[in-house]
C-alpha cells in the first residue's frame, strides 16, 4: 500500500504534493555542493519521525556524518543510539583504493543490505558515487533492479548521486526506474547563490507537485524555500 510520508518540512511537503510516496525508489542527483545530503536527510527525518527504521550507507565515518547532519539542524544521534538508524560507513582507515577494489563495493553493499533488509523499513545510500566509480553498466543496472525488488517488498530506497556517475544510457534507465527523481543545481540570485531542486519525476503524490523550487540550507532553521521563479533557474 502506498502512503505519503511528510518530510517534516511543510514548505517542502507542499512542493512535493503532500510529501514523499512510500514505498518508493527516490533518486537525488546533483553536482557537489547542491544540497543532496540535506534533501536526503530531510526525507530521512520524515521517515524516522513516523517510527520507520533505516539502514544508511555513508561515505564518511559515523561520527563525521552525524556531526555533518547536526551542522544543518538534523540530529540523528537519538535514532542511532536507539538502533532505529543503522549506519554503514564505506570509509575504511588506511584502505588502499584501486580499480579492482572499488569494483567489489557494489556487490558487497548489496549482500550486506540483503542480510539486514528484514530488520529495516528503508535504505539510504548517500552517496552511490564511490560504489559505481569503476562498475560496469550491467552491474549498475542489476543493482537498480535489486533496489526495485526492495521497494516491491514495501521498503523505501533513497539514493544520492553526482551528475557524472552514470553514462547517458544508464542515466536514462535510472530515471525510468525511479519513482521519484529530483535534480539539484544552483542559480545566482542578485549577489548570492541558491540551490535549486527540479522535480523530474514524482509518482504517487497526493496532489499535483510543483515543477521545483529554490532553497537555502540555514544553519538554524534547516532547509528554507527561496522565492525564485524556477522558469528562470
Amino acid at each position: 500500500m502506498l502512503n505519503i510520508i511528510s518530510t517534516g518540512n511543510e514548505e517542502i511537503d507542499r512542493q512535493f504534493g503532500g510529501g514523499i510516496p512510500s514505498p518508493s525508489l527516490v533518486f537525488i542527483e546533483g553536482a557537489h555542493g547542491t544540497g543532496k545530503s540535506a534533501i536526503s536527510a530531510q526525507i530521512m527525518n520524515g521517515l524516522l519521525t513516523t517510527k520507520k527504521s533505516l539502514l544508511c550507507v555513508i561515505e564518511n565515518t559515523v561520527k563525521q556524518h552525524i556531526q555533518k547532519m547536526k551542522s544543518i539542524t538534523f540530529n540523528f544521534s537519538k535514532p542511532f543510539v536507539r538502533s532505529q538508524l543503522i549506519f554503514v560507513p564505506m570509509y575504511i582507515k588506511d584502505a588502499k583504493w584501486s580499480e579492482k577494489n572499488t569494483e567489489r563495493i557494489l556487490p558487497a553493499i548489496k549482500e550486506f543490505i540483503l542480510e539486514k533488509i528484514d530488520k529495516v523499513d528503508g535504505i539510504v545510500i548517500d552517496s552511490i558515487s564511490p560504489m559505481v566509480n569503476n562498475s560496469k553498466n550491467e552491474s549498475i543496472l542489476d543493482f537498480l533492479s535489486f533496489c526495485k525488488e526492495i521497494v516491491a517488498k514495501g521498503k523505501t530506497v533513497i539514493i544520492t548521486s553526482h551528475s557524472s556517475d552514470f553514462s547517458d544510457a544508464t542515466n536514462t534507465a535510472v530515471i525510468g526506474t525511479a519513482d521519484v527523481y529530483l535534480k539539484l543545481g544552483t542559480v545566482v540570485v542578485g549577489d548570492r547563490e541558491v540551490k535549486t531542486l527540479k522535480i523530474i519525476k514524482l509518482l504517487g503524490a497526493a496532489d499535483t507537485p510543483e515543477a521545483g523550487f529554490a532553497f537555502e540550507v540555514d544553519l538554524i532553521f534547516g532547509i528554507k524555500i527561496v522565492p525564485v521563479s524556477m522558469a528562470n533557474a
